[in-house]
Order: structure tokens, then C-alpha cells, then sequence
């Protein structure tokens, strides 16, 4: 495998997308004309309050999910089912255990017939930038929660994608490990410099990983607020403590907490809690519904 700067490809391009599905009969609208994008080589992060349609909206780009209607391009071509181009990264490990850690980051190479010494070859590179190469012969219940995540990330690495989409990959670590994934991250991608999907909840994690992050609004999940975060690279965890990083977890809080809101007094009028309201102030943030 190839180590270096991948500015040429991944262009994700997301435009007037709808996606519902049916639950119990019901028709529900999960996402609605969202239009976003994530530049070649670029760390885009999606944040909103639970149930707004970030991970329907990343399985689309994925491949796993049909929209409705609206358009899904990479490199300005439609995508039309999954393919070997973007990597996918989930918040369970979805590692085989029957398989070594070598050959569980093997398996899509080996999937795409490339040949053993190769294989081996690719996958011990990115085991050693990742610090697993000395535990290459485990298997999955011999490694701690971070160190199987690790191996899911190196995995969906492996085949070379031009994209990388990454769902709640850190969200069932404890806080230390979850801190230090990050930063193992931030840098791996760094070097890499794939583009990056990234879903989080965690609104101090999208700043400290992201170039970009789009605040969805609740359900159905539109596109509330793009935000450029300017911090300077490297990241390191100090900086969190910077006030300009501050405000922006101040901002963005802000921001969720009113789509929350909403999504509550929606809940509860349709519940039939009548004189139930609420007014939804301005929030400094260039807004984009």
C-alpha cells in the first residue's frame, strides 16, 4: 500500500436528498433536501440531536440505503450500491473472530485478489502506523475495545478507498480511550489524508477532528448550520481548552439543544399536550435552512 497524500480523489456530493422508509405501516421522512459535500482529502463531520437521520444519510452514501430522490455523486459519479472506493467504519467492531487480526484486515484484499506476500505486506504497514503490528497474531477477544476499533479502521483501510465513512466509531469507548482514539485518528489522517465521513454525538470530538461540520436539524434531518473550524494542525488534546474552541462547543451546543427542543414540543403536541410551546432564538451561526 501506497502511504502518502490523496488530494485527487473523494469528492463527496450530496445534493436535494430525500430518504424515508416505513416503520408499522407508517411512512417516516428520515432525511429532507439535504445538500452538503466533503472536498477531496477533507475531515467533514455530521452532528445533530439522536434520531435526525446521520447514519441513514452516511448509509446512503455507503451504498446500503436508496434515496428517494436527489442525487449521491463520488468523484462525480453516482453512487449505486457499496463498492471497494469508501470504507465503512461502525461504532460495533464487526470483526470475525474466528480470524487473526492480520487476517481480519486482510480479508477485503484477499477478497480482491491480491496476492498473500501483498497482502501481508499492506496489512502490516497499517498495523505499524496504527501501534497494533506487535499483536498481529491475536484475535479479537484478546484485545481491549480500542484496540479491535483500531483494527476495524486499519480494515476498512486496507483496499486503498478513496473515502472513508466512519459512524459512532469511538461511541461504546470509555472517555480515555475515546480521547485517544481521537488523536490516533486526527493523525492517521493526517498522513493519509483520505476524505472522512465522520457521525458523531460528540460535539467536542467533531471540533477537534473536523475541517467542517454540518449541524442536522431534528427529524426530518435537514441541514441546520455549516461551520468551518479554523484550529490550526496538528491537534492535540490541550487545545480544548483553547477559548476559540470553547465558544465553538458553546455555538454548536446551542444550536442542538434547539433542534432537541423542537423535536420534544413536536413529540408532545402530537401526544395531545395542548398550549405546549416555545420560541427558538438567534444563534450567531451562518444558517443555512
Amino acid at each position: 500500500m501506497s502511504i502518502g497524500t490523496n488530494t485527487a480523489a473523494g469528492h463527496i456530493d450530496v445534493r436535494d436528498v430525500n430518504i424515508s422508509f416505513k416503520a408499522r405501516g407508517t411512512v417516516i421522512n428520515a432525511v429532507k433536501s439535504v445538500t452538503l459535500n466533503v472536498q477531496p482529502g477533507e475531515f467533514v463531520s455530521l452532528i445533530g440531536p439522536s434520531g435526525c437521520g446521520k447514519s441513514t444519510l452516511m448509509n446512503a452514501v455507503a451504498g446500503f440505503t436508496k434515496v428517494d430522490n436527489g442525487a449521491l455523486l463520488l468523484d462525480g459519479k453516482r453512487i449505486r450500491g457499496p463498492g471497494s472506493d469508501r470504507g465503512v467504519v461502525f461504532q460495533q467492531y464487526s470483526l470475525f473472530p474466528w480470524m487473526t487480526v492480520r487476517k481480519n484486515v486482510e480479508f477485503g484484499l484477499k477478497m480482491q485478489g491480491v496476492s498473500a506476500a501483498k497482502r501481508e505486506t499492506q496489512a502490516r504497514t497499517l498495523l505499524g502506523l496504527t501501534g497494533l503490528l506487535a499483536f498481529e497474531n491475536h484475535y479479537p477477544s484478546q484485545l481491549s475495545g480500542g484496540m479491535k476499533q483500531r483494527v476495524g479502521i486499519v480494515r476498512a483501510l486496507a483496499t486503498s478507498p478513496q473515502v472513508l465513512l466512519m459512524d459512532e466509531p469511538f461511541g461504546a469507548l470509555d472517555s480515555q480511550t475515546r480521547s485517544v482514539m481521537q488523536e490516533i485518528l486526527t493523525n492517521m489522517w493526517q498522513r493519509l489524508r483520505l476524505s472522512v465521513l465522520f457521525i458523531t454525538h460528540d460535539i467536542e470530538e467533531a471540533i477537534f477532528l473536523s475541517d467542517r461540520i454540518y449541524v442536522m436539524t431534528a427529524r426530518p434531518g435537514r441541514v441546520k448550520a455549516e461551520i468551518e473550524v479554523p484550529l490550526p494542525r496538528p491537534r492535540k488534546p490541550e487545545m480544548m481548552d483553547n477559548p476559540e474552541f470553547v465558544a465553538m462547543v458553546r455555538s454548536i451546543k446551542k444550536l442542538i439543544r434547539e433542534e432537541s427542543l423542537a423535536a420534544m414540543g413536536s413529540e408532545l403536541s402530537e401526544g395531545g399536550c395542548e398550549g405546549f410551546s416555545m420560541e427558538i432564538g438567534p444563534d450567531g451561526v451562518r444558517n443555512v435552512l
